[in-house]
């Protein structure tokens, strides 16, 4: 084959355009995202019970999942969160599991649950982990409230005909109309709660009514009373008497049409802001949905100038940044590479031996969008190490038949004799390759999810690069080999390659002899030194890390203040976090690249808090954007100490976390999880071993997720209510 390629040049530049065409119309189908598919294949099941506590939760709808689920096959966990009025359980299948199956037969076991209290909602079923956030959108501007959710449900609809599929709004809770009855109303008119609110169930109604059928048409029939304003509630009748007395709500209560909680909101410098979040699904480019939302908000500025929109959270943004950095290493290879041949060998040889580079790479995007790889932060790693690697057949190869051609032979004689000599060779190196990094490619779990890229990448680029280098490069050389007449170098190459024989024969032999002499002195040291390098690890002056530490853009606040905190309370504690951070930022401005502020973008977002497991007014994030890494100094970890430090000891504060939004399937770094059916023992047990690796220098963010409830009153009638005809449902729907 290597005579044949190297004898038929049109053949050779044939397979070469192929690649390097097929590989550019691939590149439009290559997927650009921040992290490989690592999330875990899970099932969320959401039950809402309102009012009920979470103990009262874990009982009536919890147990009874779990229970639905035992009949489930290939599940590998069942976790279930148990709230004040809301059962989260997640499901996770286990790898031989087909997730589609396990979903119907997940949604069979909820579905067959027919003993569920009163009051108890119908359960949301979905998968997690099918979107990723690419960027999100601060919507402010000079607007009541009601009409910013307005708004940002107008640009969510004009983004989704943009082309924007996946867009979430958060800031608000559900609208409502709030009714707030007037007590010495209801006295002088003999109203109760009950009669008004039955009323308004009975008479504020939209339902279909069927069909009218005539020879001509039919007619849909259609009961429309659904009162959709406060003028429209107000004027609904409550009671009325035979007489014709009537009593509308107006006058006996006031309708306003409010939001259901008021925690349930983002602000950003003091003003009230919606977040629309711009999402993808797996099989979507992240730069290019990230570049059709800019542009759009692009747009959007010019058409609404009196609405600020600020970009926050934007994943592409690193992205961007690690590509540049392959790009731009990439371009520094090639360059390298050939001016370095070019010293050594004609500047033909040169050329196509650089050329190897676009090829193998170009071969290998042709590949990976049909076996499932994207262009991410791993496959990133992969390309960056194949780009040292992949130059190395070539030139070794190139090296030898330049070898072959100074000894007097012929163009074609010398490229297929010093292109075979070398294949064991460069076909050894390539196995060895794929038998260090090929078992990243079958571990196990999230971690293993996202490790197997950088093999799969890697021994890809370095396949292409076998075939060119076997079947394009010698056509080349043998042209190139051509120009290249030993007996009629230059004198400043007679010269060069003189001075390089010396060095080879006078330093490096002379070198290698005085080694091999000493060899047992040699074997010794090697073999110390491989002994210190363990001892290096197992002391632990080595840090292990079972996944690396990204710098991203963004870091957060995670505040949690004990149950039935009321909201004010904690936007005071929020007011003086975000104080720390402005003198945080004044510490470091200074030795940003022009003075420019560290913190681009900071807002809080009330009753969100992932760490927290819960919700309410007692908890809140806070956001903060800051230089892209490729542009700031400093280190995260030195811009959170410093924060932590500026914050100080904060009173009645339960946890407060700072750190990053979270890279990749690394998870916390340390998790315990503690089992038992008493839960004071196990308060007892968290707040033991929260103590415990609380002595330890460096440990940080320690929180645990059993906290106490809101306090709660409990009511019996007493046994004479009986006798006057009060019963509990009644006390119950009064209250």
């Amino acid at each position: 084959m290597i005579r044949f390629f190297a004898g038929h040049p049109t053949a050779a530049n044939l397979l070469m355009a192929l690649f390097m065409i097929v590989g550019l119309a691939s590149l439009p189908h290559l997927r650009r995202e921040t992290m490989p598919d690592f999330a875990p294949r899970e099932i969320e099941v959401r039950i809402p019970y309102p009012g009920a506590a979470a103990e009262e939760v874990e009982e009536a709808v919890g147990r009874r999942v779990e229970d639905a689920l035992d009949d489930v096959s290939h599940v590998d966990e069942i976790r279930c969160d148990s709230r004040e009025g809301l059962s989260i359980t997640v499901v996770e299948m286990a790898e031989e599991g087909d997730f589609q199956t396990f979903f119907n037969d997940v949604e069979r076991g909820i579905d067959a649950i027919d003993d569920f209290p009163e009051g108890v909602e119908d359960p949301v079923i979905e998968e997690l982990g099918r979107t990723d956030l690419v960027l999100g959108v601060l919507v402010s501007g000079p607007l009541s409230v009601p009409d910013l959710k307005a708004c940002s449900e107008d640009l969510k609809e004009r983004m989704r005909e943009a082309g924007l599929a996946l867009i979430d709004i958060e800031g608000f809770s559900d609208r409502q109309l709030r009714v707030a009855l007037s007590e010495p109303a209801l006295r002088r008119t003999g109203l109760t709660v009950p009669m008004v609110a039955e009323a308004i169930a009975a008479q504020s109604r939209d339902m279909p009514l069927g069909t009218i059928e005539t020879r001509e048409m039919d007619i849909l029939l259609r009961l429309d009373e659904h009162r959709r304003t406060p003028r429209e509630l107000e004027t609904l009748v409550v009671w009325a008497g035979p007489e014709g007395a009537e009593v509308r709500l107006a006058e006996i209560a006031t309708v306003e049409d409010t939001f259901e909680t008021e925690e349930e909101k983002i602000t950003m410098d003091g003003r009230r802001c919606a977040l629309l979040k711009v999402s993808k699904t797996s099989t979507e480019d992240t730069i290019r949905v990230a570049r059709r939302a800019k542009a759009f908000l692009e747009a959007e500025r010019r058409r609404q100038p009196q609405l600020n929109l600020t970009i926050t959270q934007d994943q592409s943004l690193i992205l961007v940044d690690r590509l540049g950095m392959l790009i731009s290493n990439g371009m520094q290879g090639l360059v390298l590479v050939f001016l370095v041949m070019w010293v050594f060998f004609h500047i033909r040889v040169s050329f196509w031996v650089a050329m190897g580079l676009p090829v193998s790479f170009l071969g290998a995007f042709l590949v990976a969008p049909r076996i499932g790889l994207s262009v991410n932060m791993f496959t990133m790693v992969g390309l960056l190490l194949a780009l040292g690697l992949l130059m190395d057949d070539a030139i070794v190869i190139a090296e030898n038949v330049a070898a072959h051609r100074q000894r007097g032979k012929g163009p074609l004689p010398a490229t297929v004799d010093g292109t075979r000599e070398v294949t064991a060779g460069v076909f050894s190196s390539f196995i060895t390759t794929a038998c260090v990094l090929g078992p990243l490619a079958f571990v196990g779990g999230q971690i293993g999810r996202v490790l197997r890229v950088v093999p799969m990448i890697l021994l890809l680029v370095l396949a292409v690069s076998l075939i060119e280098a076997f079947v394009i490069l010698p056509a080349h050389l043998n042209h190139a080999m051509q120009h290249l007449d030993p007996r009629r170098a230059n004198p400043v190459r007679r010269r060069f390659d003189a001075c390089i024989e010396w060095l080879r024969q006078n330093l490096a032999g002379k070198l290698v002899g005085i080694l091999i002499r000493r060899r047992y002195l040699v074997f010794s040291t090697v073999l110390a030194l491989f002994i210190l390098s363990i001892g290096m690890l197992a002391s632990g002056r080595i840090r292990v890390q079972g996944f690396p530490e990204l710098e991203g853009d963004v870091v957060l606040a995670r505040l949690l203040l004990p149950q039935g905190t009321p909201l004010a309370r904690t936007e005071q504690t929020v007011e003086h976090i975000l104080s720390a951070l402005q003198r945080t930022n004044a510490v470091f401005a200074p030795d940003q690249p022009g003075g420019r502020a560290l913190v681009a973008n900071v807002y809080a977002q009330f009753n969100h808090n992932t760490e927290a497991f819960e919700n309410g007014p007692h908890v809140a994030t806070i956001t903060v954007d800051l230089l892209s890494a490729e542009e700031r100094s400093g280190t995260i970890d030195a811009y959170l100490a410093e924060w932590r430090r500026q914050i100080g000891d904060l009173p009645d504060v339960v946890s407060l976390t700072l750190g990053e939004p979270g890279f990749g399937p690394g998870g916390r770094p340390i998790e315990v999880r503690l089992r038992g059916r008493d839960l004071d023992r196990l308060k007892a047990a968290s707040e033991d071993l929260r103590a415990w690796f609380g002595r330890f220098r460096g440990v940080i963010n320690l929180a645990d997720d059993l906290r106490p409830g809101k306090p709660e009153v409990r009511l019996r009638l007493r046994p004479e209510a009986h006798g006057v005809g009060i019963t509990a449902l009644d006390v119950a729907r009064q209250l």
